[in-house]
């Protein structure tokens, strides 16, 4: 019963939209891209940082201690696909974005059923709109379920109002299918282009369920 909205730079983007052709990419190719609107280093990844650090209980030991570290709990991002939207038609999104045209979705579920019809029978699909965290908020229970995981960013990504599309042919959106650490960044991992995986889909005429902005007039 909502619209999202899709922000194109070029014209020839927003028209293949509209034919049908809607390109998913892997949680990788986010998580890698040094882009400051569309790269995130956090991109499929919880984080938790406690203010005054995180407190680590060795129950073997029963010894307690503060590390400067964070508990980061990642999915395999190389298995996630999604399709990135905004809950919101603005101007302020579409400049960030350097936009020239956005198109409305305003039937999400048929939208969602052409994806479904796309995608291998088996496959895991989500469609959700992305929560925003602090650092310093309890990870539980996100660390273990991927999808959340995976609809989730820190606050600071707020402003882009995001609603994803997300599938796997895999079972990397199943309950506890993470890496979990303890991380300490001192700059951004090194990029892994093996896991930068497009996965193109071909839906059908979209302009029975869509509409058409000038991003000028936003």
């Amino acid at each position: 019963g909502h619209s999202v909205y899709k922000f194109f730079s070029e014209h020839r983007y927003a028209e293949a939209f509209l034919h049908g052709q809607v390109l998913f990419r892997s949680l990788a190719y986010f998580r890698d891209i040094e882009d400051a609107v569309r790269g995130d280093e956090y991109e499929g990844t919880s984080k938790f940082l406690p203010e005054g650090g995180l407190v680590v209980h060795n129950q073997t030991q029963n010894t307690t201690q503060t590390l400067p570290m964070a508990f980061e709990s990642s999915v395999r991002a190389h298995e996630i696909f999604a399709y990135c939207t905004s809950l919101a038609l603005s101007g302020a999104i579409a400049r960030e974005f350097q936009s020239v045209t956005c198109v409305e979705m305003r039937n999400v579920r048929v939208f969602c059923q052409r994806i479904r019809s796309a995608i291998p029978p088996a496959a895991t699909f989500r469609a959700r709109p992305v929560e925003y965290y602090s650092e310093t908020q309890d990870c539980s229970p996100r660390w273990a379920l991927p999808d959340d995981i995976a609809a989730s960013k820190l606050e600071r990504w707020a402003c882009q109002d995001e609603y994803r599309f997300l599938f796997s042919v895999t079972d990397a959106l199943g309950f506890e299918s993470v890496d979990v650490r303890l991380a300490s960044r001192k700059q951004r991992p090194a990029p892994k282009p093996d896991e930068h995986i497009d996965y193109p889909l071909s839906i059908g005429s979209l302009e029975d369920i869509c509409v058409v902005y000038d991003c000028r007039t936003l």
